[in-house]
């Protein structure tokens, strides 16, 4: 529940919210629908994979109490903390996913910007810094109303642009309030993808590159 959600992970999945809503890549193939209808819903699922990875990386509580009672049933949760992601780990999922979810090879190096910045507020929200979480969280707020621009088979971040418009994210997504958002990611309430009764996720487009 999201009422028993460490303050780390709270300020993380803020700051995560507010990173992603800033990536261009990420915004126009929302716009556009690249993911089908539910590409609004796939941004939140994609915070709360990786939000489950960081805290995947938190060791549970009382590991060093119920990892050694031979009387107690094993615990539910492994008494062990998995190696805290990295940047490296960040930006292949998050490539992965961009190419899975919404048919967008990304050739830009934006991937690899925005899990940097992933790690980084990762380590501030361990260390209670909410500074970067709330410049963050003021850049998405301007960014509301701004239709993304792009051009296909850009070379670098340079090429993403956002021009002023009246007309909000068609998806819905640019109106998002971060603070009502926060408690359904760590309330594990994701949307998820498009998934067939085969068990595969749906393949609506392919080839494109940005």
């Amino acid at each position: 529940m999201a009422s028993d959600a460490s303050p780390t992970s709270v300020l993380f999945a803020r700051g995560l919210l507010a990173r992603l809503a800033l990536w261009p890549a990420l915004r126009i193939a929302v716009h556009q629908n690249w993911g089908g209808p539910q590409s609004a819903q796939k941004q939140r699922w994609l915070a709360g994979v990786i939000t489950d990875e960081f805290e995947a990386s938190i060791p549970p509580p009382s590991a060093s109490l119920t990892a050694f009672d031979s009387h107690q049933s094993a615990p539910m949760h492994p008494s062990y903390a998995l190696p805290e992601p990295d940047t490296e780990y960040i930006e292949t999922m998050l490539l992965q996913i961009m190419d899975d979810e919404f048919e967008v090879a990304l050739e830009d190096g934006s991937a690899f910007d925005v899990a940097r910045d992933v790690v980084r507020l990762w380590t501030d929200a361990k260390e209670g810094k909410d500074g970067y979480v709330k410049d963050l969280e003021i850049q998405a707020d301007q960014m509301k109303g701004k239709m993304p621009q792009y051009e296909v088979d850009a070379g670098s971040a340079s090429d993403w642009e956002d021009s002023d418009d009246d007309n909000e994210d068609e998806s819905g997504s640019d109106s998002e309030n971060f603070g009502e958002v926060v408690p359904q990611l760590l309330d594990r309430a994701k949307e998820v993808p498009d998934i067939d009764e085969d068990g595969f996720t749906t393949v609506k487009r392919r080839g494109r590159q940005i």
